[in-house]
């Protein structure tokens, strides 16, 4: 299971899944561009002023409503959590950023040593200072690697009958990923299929 192009439908429910550095933020704003579909970004959802996590019941309950949209483009969904699968329940297309480990290193050291906060960033949430982050990054990205990456490629392969899943592993994945999307596009409410 690698990229696959998209079937001729609509993409309106776009769940993105990898690691930190792994680019979804930046495909997601591109596939907003593309479709006219807006990007919630989770993060900026979850966590409160200060880095506070919202509490689980609270957080269910905004999840549910943010899906509940007619369309959407999640970024920044918590692989691994159980309410992970509510995004990916609700997608019509899952695509998920399998990018190297030394990948998501150099774009996340990348986008901190330039100070480049995306719309994803939590509002009044200051990053560690990079001597502090660089070791938890390294920890989290080995612990996805090890133990989340696995699951989610199961599950993936579990959901290739039902939904448009495309697993991208490089620039060049990704832009044939967007080449597909443009191509089958369709405006809302309508089906390329017509």
């Amino acid at each position: 299971m690698c990229l696959r192009l998209l079937q001729s439908c609509a993409v309106r429910r776009i769940a993105l899944l990898g690691p930190a550095g792994a680019g979804k933020s930046r495909l997601g704003r591109q596939l907003a561009e593309l479709l006219d579909v807006p990007v919630i970004h989770l993060d900026r959802l979850y966590w409160k002023a200060g880095w506070v996590a919202t509490p689980d019941p609270e957080w269910r309950a905004i999840q549910v409503r943010e899906a509940e949209r007619e369309s959407w483009i999640a970024d920044g969904i918590q692989e691994g959590r159980v309410d992970a699968g509510l995004w990916l329940d609700e997608a019509d297309t899952i695509v998920f950023m399998d990018v190297s480990p030394l990948t998501s290193v150099w774009r996340v050291t990348k986008r901190r040593l330039e100070s480049a906060d995306g719309p994803e960033m939590p509002a009044d949430c200051e990053p560690a200072p990079f001597y502090k982050a660089f070791p938890k990054l390294l920890s989290f990205l080995r612990y996805y690697r090890r133990l989340v990456r696995p699951e989610v490629l199961a599950d993936l392969a579990r959901r290739e009958e039902s939904q448009q899943v495309s697993i991208l592993r490089t620039k060049e994945d990704v832009q044939r990923f967007l080449t597909s999307v443009k191509a089958h596009r369709a405006p809302l409410g309508e089906s390329s299929l017509t």
